[in-house]
């Protein structure tokens, strides 16, 4: 492939340096979450005494409703990544690696395409499919050769284009916020204190949010120019002849096959229980959708009806019980920050709707901007935050509060306010590599290798998002 090169370049040696550094010099998420509690306990004490800061912020540390949405989100992911790693699904990707490699020069849109279809329909799905599609592309240039036209795809663009997925989640099906408020008594629970609390509507429904006509049309505008991006990529950076292409990981669960010895092993490998469980956790998300009112509202569509279709997706598709347990093993490990993360972010939350403080901020961000600018406001906020709390849902619980604040204070819809957090979260994932370890780990490649083109995709996506924002009413 003779396309131009970015190696070697001054912007190549500025991103390496940018990789080195952001792997170099942040600390992990967890000791930025213990940072950020002391940051908000001082701030905290503007208005209150330490005692009812302490108090305040040991109350949202064990908060029952949190602790429940910290679960929720943990099983989302977990369960996502089960769903990826079932032998339908697998064979399906392998097929969609047939797809992708029939035109080399259009395989990263295509593995962009893939990853962020995946992702918009549950982030954990999305971030594994698109590392086992990248995998398959990986696996493909070994075995072909520098003879396949494969052999100068770089290995960076195809990596960058399998995380895309983690653009576009907060806009789908499984965005933490959008399925956050769309539960009966959320809004209210994350200002229990304000005067304002009881206006609140009982729930916004994703029909009003993520799955509303602009949002969509925010999410799939992202997605057609970012396929059109790594569609330029595809044909004008290619990696050099003499590069490796590293050695992907091919851990898969266990397989279960063999003879079946006792009543152990007939619970755990016949389709029966497996398809039972499926089937009746189907069928009692068919039943809550039916007894929702509209479905046209999707008012059904919660947290917990998410997980009731991803777990009985899940049992149906490994189709026994050992192999199910199997990929939840390696699946496990994923959700590992969000169990110990997740409570210190509960505590922040409530020291800022416990105390003077969101008042404070949410009054401070009022001062700094106005009902038409608010949404940008929350958008790059949000973004920044999302660097130092690279969880939607950890983010939502430290920053809803401010949102509800603002937005009340500047008659600016719920709605809109929600979202353009959503976003701005959703698009420094392309900045924070905090999600990527899983895909890293799997395809064998660096941060420093697929950087330079998230980068590219944030820039973009940015754009695209601003421009929305800036005709929203």
């Amino acid at each position: 492939m003779s396309a131009p090169e970015l190696h070697d370049t001054p912007f190549q040696r500025a991103l390496n340096a940018y990789a080195l550094g952001f792997q170099k010099w942040l600390p992990s998420p967890f000791a930025i979450a213990v940072l950020l509690t002391g940051l908000a306990g001082l701030l905290a004490l503007r208005s209150a005494s330490p005692a009812e800061v302490l108090g305040a912020w040991a109350e949202g540390l064990w908060n029952p409703g949190l602790i429940r949405f910290a679960f929720q989100a943990m099983f989302m992911l977990v369960l996502g990544h089960v769903l990826a790693l079932a032998p339908p699904v697998l064979k399906a990707l392998e097929k969609a690696v047939n797809w992708v490699v029939r035109s080399p020069e259009n395989a990263p849109a295509k593995v962009a395409f893939l990853s962020m279809v995946f992702g918009w329909l549950n982030w954990g799905l999305g971030l594994i499919a698109g590392a086992i599609l990248v995998r398959g592309v990986l696996n493909r240039q070994r075995q072909e050769g520098t003879e396949s036209g494969l052999a100068g795809v770089s290995k960076g663009v195809l990596g960058a284009a399998g995380y895309t997925g983690l653009l576009v989640w907060h806009g789908g099906l499984g965005g933490s916020a959008p399925l956050k408020v769309a539960e009966p008594g959320h809004l209210a629970s994350l200002v229990p204190n304000a005067s304002w609390a009881a206006e609140l509507p009982d729930a916004l429904t994703l029909s009003q949010t993520a799955l509303s006509g602009w949002s969509q049309a925010v999410t799939w505008t992202v997605v057609v120019a970012v396929v059109g991006l790594f569609g330029w990529l595809g044909r004008r950076v290619a990696d050099r002849p003499h590069e490796t292409v590293p050695q992907a990981s091919s851990k898969t669960p266990e397989s279960s096959d063999g003879p079946v010895v006792g009543l152990s092993d007939v619970l755990d490998r016949r389709r029966g229980v497996a398809y039972a469980l499926g089937v009746a956790c189907l069928g009692g998300a068919a039943m809550w959708a039916s007894q929702s009112g509209p479905w046209t509202k999707l008012a059904f569509v919660t947290p917990d009806w998410i997980n009731m279709v991803l777990l009985g997706a899940a049992m149906l598709a490994h189709g026994q019980v050992r192999g199910m347990l199997s990929a939840l093993d390696e699946a496990i490990s994923g959700a590992s920050g969000i169990l110990v993360q997740f409570p210190l972010y509960f505590g922040i939350m409530g020291m800022v709707s416990g105390t003077g403080l969101g008042t404070w901020l949410a009054e401070s961000l009022v001062g700094a901007t106005s009902a038409a600018w608010l949404p940008e406001a929350l958008f790059v906020s949000s973004g920044v935050l999302n660097v130092f709390v690279p969880s939607g849902g950890g983010q939502w619980a430290v920053q809803g509060p401010l949102v509800l604040e603002a937005c009340h204070a500047l008659g600016v819809p719920l709605e809109r306010g929600i979202m353009a957090m959503a976003f701005g979260d959703e698009l420094t994932n392309m900045l924070q590599p905090f999600w990527a370890l899983p895909l890293l780990g799997i395809t064998g490649l660096s941060a420093r290798d697929i950087l330079p083109y998230t980068l590219m995709a944030m820039g973009l996506a940015g754009a695209v998002m601003v421009s929305f924002m800036a005709f929203w009413v």
